[in-house]
C-alpha cells in the first residue's frame, strides 16, 4: 500500500514538474517577445530618426545652398570693360577755311607778314607753334640771327632778365599796354638806375606762341620797328617768357 501510495507520489511530483516547466518556459517566450518587439520598435525609430536627421540636413544644405546662389553672380568670369576710344586731331592740320577771315586786320593780309594796328602794334597772319620758347632758348636764337646779319653777340643780363620776366607777366595777364609801362619805370620810377643802363629798348609780343627761332626770325624780324629793335647796337639782353608772352629787354652803356 506504502509503495502504491510512493509511486502515486512520484508520479504527482513529476507531472507538477512537468506543469511548472511547461509554464515556466511559456513564460519566458512571453518575456522575451516584448523584448523583441521592443528592440525592433527600436530600431524603427532610431531608422525613422536617422532619416528625418538626415532630411533636415539636406534641407538645410539646400536652403545654405540657395542662399549662396542668391549673392553669387551668375557667372565668375569679370565682364570685358568696354574700351574707349578717342581720336587726337593735330592743331597743325591743314584746312581749307581761312581762321583769319572775318579778323578785320588780317583777312586781306599775305600769310606771314606784318599788319601794324598802332604806332607800335604789329600783328600777323601765322600758325602757331605747339610749344613756347624758353628764355634762353630766345637768347640763343637772337645771338645767332644777329650773327648772321653781321652783328655782335648780346650778353645776358639777369636784371635786365628779371624784369623782362615782370612786364611778360603783366602783359599776358592784361593786354598789351603799347610799352607804356616800359616808359613809364625807365623815366618816372628810375628804370635806368635800378637796372644798370643808360640806353634801353624793348620787344613785346602778346599771346603769340613761337619757339625761340621763330620768335626772333618769323615774328620779330617781320617788321622793321622790332627786327631794328633787336639787331641795334646793344650790349646786355635779358629775356622774359610768361605763357605765350614775350619780353626782350635791351641794354648799353652800362652804368
Amino acid at each position: 500500500m506504502l509503495s502504491k501510495r510512493l509511486s502515486l507520489l512520484f508520479f504527482l511530483i513529476l507531472f507538477l514538474a512537468t506543469i511548472s516547466s511547461f509554464f515556466n518556459s511559456l513564460n519566458v517566450k512571453n518575456l522575451a517577445v516584448p523584448q523583441a518587439t521592443k528592440v525592433f520598435l527600436n530600431l524603427i525609430a532610431r531608422q525613422e530618426s536617422n532619416e528625418a536627421t538626415y532630411s533636415t540636413k539636406l534641407s538645410d544644405l539646400v536652403a545654405s545652398s540657395a542662399a549662396v546662389l542668391a549673392t553669387t553672380p551668375a557667372s565668375s568670369v569679370p565682364a570685358p570693360t568696354p574700351i574707349v576710344t578717342t581720336a587726337i586731331i593735330s592743331s597743325t592740320a591743314t584746312t581749307n577755311s581761312d581762321p583769319f577771315a572775318n579778323d578785320p586786320d588780317l583777312k586781306d593780309a599775305a600769310w606771314g607778314q606784318a599788319v601794324q594796328v598802332s604806332e607800335t602794334g604789329y600783328r600777323m597772319k601765322v600758325g602757331f607753334d605747339p610749344i613756347m620758347a624758353e628764355p634762353k632758348e630766345t637768347f640763343q636764337a637772337l645771338n645767332l640771327y644777329r650773327y648772321t646779319k653781321g652783328k655782335s653777340n648780346l650778353t645776358w643780363d639777369d636784371r635786365l632778365a628779371k624784369y623782362a620776366l615782370e612786364r611778360a607777366t603783366y602783359i599776358c595777364q592784361n593786354g598789351s599796354d603799347g610799352h607804356a609801362g616800359f616808359s613809364d619805370y625807365v623815366e618816372n620810377q628810375e628804370g635806368y638806375k635800378t637796372l644798370g643802363f643808360y640806353s634801353l629798348g624793348e620787344n613785346m609780343s602778346t599771346h603769340m606762341k613761337f619757339t625761340g627761332t621763330h620768335l626772333i626770325e618769323w615774328m620779330y624780324a617781320a617788321d622793321p620797328a622790332h627786327d631794328g629793335n633787336q639787331l641795334g647796337d646793344w650790349s646786355h639782353v635779358g629775356v622774359g617768357i610768361y605763357d605765350d608772352c614775350s619780353v626782350l629787354i635791351f641794354g648799353n652803356d652800362m652804368i
